[in-house]
């Protein structure tokens, strides 16, 4: 079957987030000077001595946060970390006082910061998708992104994506991850199209490409940021190294 054939029954396009509309190195030094940002304004903004450095919770943040999420993505596990009780054991462990409110108003600085600073979307991301519209196709949105529902939603928002997506789930608000075909299923249903009709779009081969074809989906691998090593057992419908790219294959 010739590669744009594939894609002729296609009525809706799904898209993994990050690393495939969005692009951010989180290990650059914008990430230490956000931390920087975070201590003076909200941390300890008094500078008082009784308040450990910030050092001490950057090592905790590594420990209890950073480390925990690695981990997921590691062991492909399913089911979502509940993110707040990670940040919560961080700030305990660096010594840190701080009740609910404190901890959101910290997280949600924290990615609006990154945000701001640190991601990009990629160059042919709104053209694409505004493409896609105008042909009629559905839109979806699927990301595994451990975080508050509402600092996740904001800051998708906040980079001019979240208008263009019919539907949008994030792992962090239905307690599943790709590659768990709950989180694939849902989006179907709420796109109103069988797995035959769509095709989802992103950089890993197991969340992205394994999964979705396990219900019928076209799985399409985009590797403009990052590129798996080949797996013998999983073949991309197609592969793109541009977004707009994905133009050419659909009618």
């Amino acid at each position: 079957m010739a590669e744009k054939e594939k894609f002729q029954s296609v009525r809706a396009v799904i898209f993994d987030l990050g690393d495939t509309l969005i692009h951010g190195n989180f290990t650059a030094g914008a990430t230490e000077t956000v931390w920087e940002d975070i201590y003076t304004q909200l941390i300890n903004p008094a500078k008082e001595t009784s308040i450990p450095e910030l050092k001490s919770l950057r090592a905790a943040w590594q420990e209890h946060v950073q480390t925990a999420m690695a981990r997921t993505w590691q062991e492909k596990t399913e089911q979502e970390v509940d993110f707040l009780p990670l940040v919560r054991q961080a700030f305990q462990a660096a010594g840190i006082p701080g009740d609910e409110a404190f901890l959101r108003e910290v997280i949600s600085l924290e990615h609006r910061l990154l945000y701001e600073r640190v991601v990009s979307v990629a160059p042919e991301a709104l053209a694409t998708l505004r493409e896609l519209r105008e042909r009629g196709y559905r839109l979806g949105l699927v990301s595994n992104f451990c975080n508050l529902p509402e600092v996740a939603y904001e800051n998708i928002r906040l980079v001019g994506l979240l208008d263009y997506f019919d539907q949008t789930i994030l792992s962090c608000e239905i307690g599943w991850r790709k590659p768990s075909l709950l989180i694939y299923r849902q989006m179907l249903e709420r796109l109103d199209v069988p797995g035959e009709a769509a095709v989802f779009v992103g950089d890993r081969l197991i969340e992205d490409v394994q999964g979705p074809q396990k219900l019928g989906m076209r799985g399409v691998q985009t590797v403009q940021f990052r590129q798996e090593e080949p797996n013998p057992t999983i073949a991309p419908d197609a592969v793109i190294e541009h977004l707009d790219e994905l133009l050419g294959l659909l009618p």
